[in-house]
């Protein structure tokens, strides 16, 4: 029996209905340019969707049975591949581990109706790549009608931020050591349950272990300047050109832990005065980008004064971002923010990464805190 292949084709024009002599024939559809797409986030000019949090939406009317090929960029022999969901009619949501290559996964059948079917990335870039390669159908009634639907949300928060913005390791609390794939779930973030609550699309510009002068071993490629402006973030070709960057209406920056611990993977002190300053650089970047978007600058849960001994991390990361924020209004810009999480408690997720728990106490505290600077009122 042969499978009705859906070429995916970017940018392609509403298609109308298609027709079939026999219900429940397989019939390939000529007709079809190609599958109808909507993306939401930060997905590249190619279809690659790298970042957490990014969508990809197919909607159509009739009923049939749905299949997707989607490609991960994996490397063979990797089994802890990126983890998808596929949402079905907003409500039904299926989490699957996608393995390395081009696969095909079925969704379900359908029946008559107006249907939408998500893809949902959970996983960060260092996990993989993953693109929507093609849509089958089969089983098809007397007309199925694929159209492109965009998203709509009515406004727009941008998380950016490293592996607690990621989600890393939320969804198990029982393994401290090592990061597993499978348990990583941006939908389960404090970024999630905030966009939630006020009914908005969120972007997730994030990335374990990266910082703003130095990552968390140490180095200082890839640092979250450096991939910000790029619609994949370890690929320095794909600089986002001026004016396409994705128009937000409330940024959330949450940076500062990697760089505070690479003293601990270094044992070098970090350069306090390079901190702030590069802190006040990004904001003057970010401003440069989105004029009048409010900006937060929080400090992260996974800091306090305990550990290492005498280090005094959360301390001295408060005062870094202050001054970045305080100097950043001096020059003008009155529409930064200061928000600190309270340290964090268990139970801890990987790597004593937050769990799902201490997520929900972040949105918490960070819808009161955009509550009182009377952000979308």
């Amino acid at each position: 029996m042969k499978k009705i292949l859906i070429p995916f084709v970017f940018l392609a024009a509403i298609v109308g209905a298609v027709s079939c002599t026999n219900k429940g024939e397989n019939v390939k559809v000529a007709s079809l340019s190609g599958a109808e797409l909507s993306y939401y986030g930060r997905v590249s000019p190619q279809g690659w969707m790298t970042y957490p949090g990014v969508k990809a939406q197919l909607s159509f009317s009739g009923a049939c049975e749905l299949s997707f090929q989607l490609y991960d960029s994996l490397p063979v022999g990797k089994n802890d591949g990126d983890c998808i969901y596929f949402v079905v009619d907003q409500k039904d949501t299926t989490k699957v581990q996608l393995k390395s290559g081009m696969h095909v996964y079925d969704i379900k059948s359908f029946e008559e109706g107006t249907h939408t079917v998500e893809v949902i990335k959970l996983t960060e870039s260092q996990v993989g790549m993953i693109r929507v390669d093609s849509v089958f159908a089969k089983k098809i009634s007397t007309s199925v009608a694929f159209e492109k639907r965009d998203y709509n949300y009515p406004r727009t928060i941008e998380f950016i931020g490293n592996s607690i913005t990621c989600g890393y390791g939320n969804e198990d609390t029982t393994n401290t050591v090592g990061f597993h794939a499978i348990n990583q779930n941006v939908m389960k973030t404090y970024g999630a349950l905030v966009a939630n609550h006020y009914q908005a699309g969120a972007y997730f510009t994030s990335y374990s272990g990266r910082g703003l002068v130095r990552n968390y071993d140490g180095s200082e490629i890839g640092l979250m300047p450096d991939f910000y402006d790029r619609w994949i973030a370890d690929d320095s070709m794909t600089r986002i050109a001026e004016g396409d960057y994705l128009p937000v209406d409330l940024l959330v920056v949450n940076i500062g832990t990697n760089d505070m611990n690479s003293e601990v993977t270094t044992g070098k002190p970090l350069d306090s005065l390079l901190f702030v300053n590069k802190y006040v650089d990004f904001l003057c970047h970010l401003r440069k980008i989105h004029p009048s978007a409010p900006v937060i600058c929080a400090v992260g849960p996974m800091l306090n004064d305990d550990y290492p001994t005498g280090a005094r991390f959360l301390s001295r990361c408060r005062n870094y971002v202050r001054q970045a924020v305080d100097l950043t209004r001096q020059k003008g810009d009155t529409s930064i923010y200061y928000h600190e999480y309270l340290p964090q408690t268990e139970p801890f997720g990987e790597d004593y990464h937050p769990s799902a728990k201490t997520h929900v106490q972040m949105s918490e505290s960070l819808i009161k805190r955009i509550d009182s600077l009377r952000i979308f009122q």
